[in-house]
């Protein structure tokens, strides 16, 4: 069994996927294995078999249920979720596998870098606001910035990512509900609910052009997921503030673009998602539920160390495949 599993999700072009298999496969670590989840059909014309393994899709699966396929295809303790587009450079996993040595860290956001611009920082990994905005940490920023503290993050963006498998299991992987814009924090916010944590990581570094990957949602599909996000994780500890401060990001949304259609679209996706909010609210108990699993007491009362359960077997947690 290999250490890590790279999983590239063939979004994009051919010739990004094709740039980053090549980047792979030219600086591949060792006791890896390499899994391209296919959403339409590829020819290999590089004759690629033996070193790559594709796992084609059925027919109109979202790219997220790709990356889900792809994790069936393997039974490696690490998954590294690289998109189309990406590149890297000898030893770039090393640093980042070497952070799961702590068991409570389920993730690893590794430091994604511009491609055209060198110096200049695309992602430090995922921040998430109270309004319900996703954003990618110390975006346009100078690699010097890093020099005075790393910013606070949730996880790792969805484009370059290192993950637990067993926690990824224990959550019950990427929603399918989602597209990979938002799967990435979904992903993130409940495993810090499950009691776990993600790291950055800057000596691991992947260089891209966004272009290759921030694909346009339609406006209506794109509020919809958004609004799913909102509701999937908002804290019940503070979900009255929370709820005020997502009510007037929407409202400044919609204002801003109360002359165009597009406006209007998303609105209506954002109320569709509201209306399958019992749904959310049973997700937010059974990941209490896990937590309180995870962190288990004795029978003389003494807190067990719930980071023990990350090293289960796949499938092995009843209540994680429920939490969806």
């Amino acid at each position: 069994m290999s250490r890590v599993a790279i999983i590239i999700p063939a979004i994009g072009s051919i010739e990004a996927l094709e740039r980053t298999l090549v980047s792979v496969l030219e600086n591949r670590p060792a006791d890896s294995e390499i899994v391209v989840a296919l959403s339409h059909p590829y020819e290999d014309p590089y004759e690629l078999k033996g070193e790559v393994q594709f796992v084609q899709a059925k027919r109109w699966s979202r790219p997220i249920d790709c990356v889900n396929q792809a994790l069936d295809a393997t039974r490696a303790p690490f998954v590294h979720v690289l998109a189309s587009g990406c590149t890297v450079s000898e030893g770039w996993t090393e640093a980042a596998l070497s952070r799961f040595g702590d068991r409570k860290v389920a993730a690893v956001a590794p430091l994604l870098i511009d491609a055209d611009r060198q110096d200049t920082i695309l992602s430090a990994g995922l921040q998430y606001h109270r309004n319900g905005r996703r954003s990618w940490a110390g975006r346009g920023e100078s690699l010097d910035s890093l020099s005075g503290g790393t910013p606070t993050i949730i996880g790792p963006c969805g484009a370059a990512a290192f993950y637990r498998a067993a926690a990824l299991e224990m959550i019950g992987r990427f929603c399918s509900s989602l597209s990979l814009a938002q799967a990435d924090a979904d992903v993130a916010l409940s495993l810090g609910q499950a009691g776990l944590k993600c790291v950055l990581e800057t000596r691991s570094r992947i260089f891209a052009d966004p272009r290759d990957f921030e694909l346009p949602q339609a406006a209506f599909v794109g509020g919809l997921r958004e609004e799913r996000l909102f509701w999937r994780n908002v804290s019940q500890t503070s979900m009255r503030g929370a709820v005020a401060a997502h009510i007037g990001m929407v409202a400044m949304e919609s204002l801003g673009g109360i002359l165009r259609p597009a406006s209007y679209l998303r609105l209506c996706g954002r109320a569709l998602a509201c209306c399958q909010i019992g749904h959310y609210a049973r997700r937010r108990a059974l990941l209490e539920a896990l937590r309180a699993t995870q962190a288990g007491e004795t029978p003389e009362g003494t807190r067990v160390d719930a980071s023990h359960a990350i090293g289960k077997t796949r499938h092995s947690n009843p209540t994680a495949a429920r939490v969806r």
